[in-house]
């Protein structure tokens, strides 16, 4: 398709777009009915059996080296390994965003094809992520379908791009704050009940095998008094697609990935943003707030990412000096979490941007405090009152976590697959103690409520 025609493509709410579509009748693609999708489910069956059996996934294309973990890369940085420091900082990155941006904004990652067809990002292959996410993922009956759908989606995503598929389609998944819950429940799965953000990812390919994920937040709540409106406006926007989310779960929307044509989306993922507001019935980023350029928007986006660079970098630089003295990944993500949260605290104070609200309501109120003692000049106060928002914060970033994602031997501990009161075998790649590889691990509960973890190289560890 021309430029000229990609340019004059109409929106997907207007009736120009009913004649567009009959010329071009494969603009909007659902994705199971591709023959990609059976190879896909074949794939994520096996991974979650495995996992769900307790053995050990062997990723067979990864490259070397590979970054497993979050501790790995921020020891790898430390010995001056420039793909481990850029794995650290997209971790750090993201979690700064997600952190503290709820809703209104866009994040863009790049990711890498290798020569094999994988996708890999910084060294550490897409099915090495996702089996960590399986691995270590919530347990929450309500958020497991959704970590499936999510692995389902991984080899769609990968088998879509051995076809070619993503040179002309974006590859656009919908994934809502999750049904049924509480708010005390969503709020320990660390989605952001005021807003109840949704997230909208759209992956493409581009020249020279670099693969493009955009991750839009949007509200599913005008403002946090009403009520959620993302169901019914993602079955408003679905309709306008000609693609069925009515009646569909969270965790079924996400199962529900589609491809849209580029022409309909020249502009990425904002695009589609645009369409959830005009389905949301006249929103901006899904909250009642004054109608903006989307495309001029997602340049403050890109800005507003600039301004927070050198928060970023002074938190990589604190977790590579300290990455000596982590033993186990979740001291390593743990870490990360709390000078996210304190960095961003301080940082706060200055800018008005970062919403208090994002680090709890208790927190946010010493954060005002701290904002009108800068103002009055007075800087003990202002010390006095960060400290205490640092000790009373509960921000988070990745909904449904539930704590490290990653596979470091002696580290499943804190989320094992077989729950809190089942015993946990499995294969990690690494000892974090003496090193040893394919170190066979096992976790037990201990009576006080403490993990003891063992693993056959003769190392042992009790959390």
């Amino acid at each position: 398709m021309s430029a000229a025609a990609a340019e004059a493509a109409p929106d997907i709410n207007s009736t120009a777009f009913r004649h567009w579509e009959t010329e071009l009748p494969a603009l909007v693609l659902g994705v199971s009915r591709l023959e990609a999708e059976t190879v896909a489910r074949a794939k994520a069956a096996q991974l979650i059996g495995r996992i769900a059996a307790g053995a050990s996934f062997e990723i067979t294309h990864a490259v070397e080296p590979s970054n497993q973990s979050l501790m790995d890369a921020t020891r790898k940085a430390r010995e001056g390994d420039p793909v481990a420091r850029s794995l650290v900082e997209i971790n750090v990155r993201t979690d700064v965003v997600e952190r503290t941006i709820k809703a209104g904004h866009i994040i863009r990652v790049e990711q890498q094809v290798s020569k094999d067809g994988e996708v890999m990002q910084h060294g550490q292959s897409a099915e090495s992520i996702q089996e960590n996410s399986l691995r270590f993922g919530s347990r929450h009956p309500l958020m497991i379908p959704r970590t499936h759908a999510e692995a389902r989606n991984k080899y769609r995503l990968q088998e879509l791009c051995r076809l070619g598929l993503l040179q002309d389609y974006w590859f656009v998944v919908f994934s809502r704050a999750a049904d049924g819950m509480t708010d005390d429940e969503l709020r320990q799965e660390n989605f952001f009940v005021p807003t109840m953000s949704a997230a909208i990812q759209a992956t493409s390919e581009e020249a020279g095998s670099i693969i493009i994920t955009e991750s839009a937040f949007v509200a599913g709540k005008r403002n946090p008094d009403a009520p959620r409106h993302d169901p019914e406006t993602l079955a408003q926007l679905g309709d306008s697609l000609r693609v069925d989310y009515r009646g569909r779960t969270d965790a079924e929307a996400i199962d529900t990935p589609v491809l849209i044509h580029k022409s309909l989306m020249p502009n990425g993922v904002v695009d589609v943003v645009r369409w959830w507001d005009v389905a949301a019935g006249g929103t901006f980023f899904g909250q009642d707030k004054p109608e903006q350029d989307h495309v001029e928007y997602l340049r403050e986006c890109q800005e507003r990412e600039a301004e927070l660079e050198p928060t970023v970098q002074a938190i990589v630089d604190q977790l590579v000096t300290e990455s000596g003295t982590f033993v186990i990944e979740t001291d390593a993500t743990d870490r990360l979490a709390e000078l996210s949260a304190e960095f961003m605290l301080r940082r706060a104070v200055t800018d008005e941007k970062v919403d208090g609200l994002a680090f709890g309501e208790e927190a946010a109120f010493y954060l005002e405090g701290a904002r009108h003692a800068q103002e009055q000049g007075d800087i003990h106060r202002v010390e006095q009152l960060v400290q205490r928002a640092v000790a009373v914060e509960t921000s988070n970033s990745c909904p449904g976590s539930g704590g490290s994602k990653t596979g470091d031997a002696l580290s499943a501990g804190e989320k094992g697959d077989g729950g809190d009161e089942a015993d946990c075998k499995f294969t990690s790649n690494e000892c974090p103690l003496c090193h040893k590889k394919k170190v066979k691990t096992l976790v037990k509960k201990l009576p006080s409520g403490k993990k003891h973890i063992s693993g056959d190289c003769g190392c042992i560890k009790i959390v």
